[in-house]
Parts: C-alpha cells; structure tokens; sequence
C-alpha cells in the first residue's frame, strides 16, 4: 500500500504489521504428553529447561501444562488408565 507523503509529495511504501503465524495451543499435545509432563514435574531434581527438552515441547506449551490449562487431557490419560488397571495378580 502506497501512502501520499503531505510534505514530500512523493508516494512511500508502508509495511504492512500484521503478522502471520500460527496462533492458539497445538493440537498435537496428546494425554500421554501432558501426564509426563507432569510426572516429571513433581519430581525434585529436575528443571524446567531440561522437562522442555526431555518432552521436546515448547516452553509456552510446557507453562500451560504446569498451569493446568490441559487438565481435561490429564484426566482422560487417568480415566482410560483407571479402566484398564487391575489389582489381581496374573500367573505367567
């Protein structure tokens, strides 16, 4: 887009400040993600940096997880977890 330059006279070119890229969360965080993720987190000798790298997530991603913006996915990791889990003991 070319604007009229009131003093010169002359038309300059003016950039456009819209930036394109992707916006919102990922959509390739999965429950089991978001349950390690949070393992990892409440153990004690581990930092954030190195959970970010283990993981290979994004930071903003690994703060919504911390934050519990992916709740609803971690209790659906459990809920499927729960339904397959059994107390009896199997004979091999």
């Amino acid at each position: 887009m070319k604007q009229f330059d009131l003093f010169g006279g002359f038309p300059k070119s003016i950039k456009s400040k819209i930036k394109v890229r992707n916006q919102g969360r990922p959509k390739t965080i999965t429950p089991e993600i978001v349950f390690e993720t949070k393992k990892l987190l409440s153990s004690k000798n581990i930092y954030n940096n190195d959970i970010i790298q283990k993981m290979s997530i994004s930071k903003s991603t690994f703060y919504r997880i911390k934050k519990g913006d992916y709740d609803a996915l971690f209790k659906k990791f459990l809920q499927s977890n729960i339904q397959n889990f059994s107390l009896t003991q199997e004979d091999t």
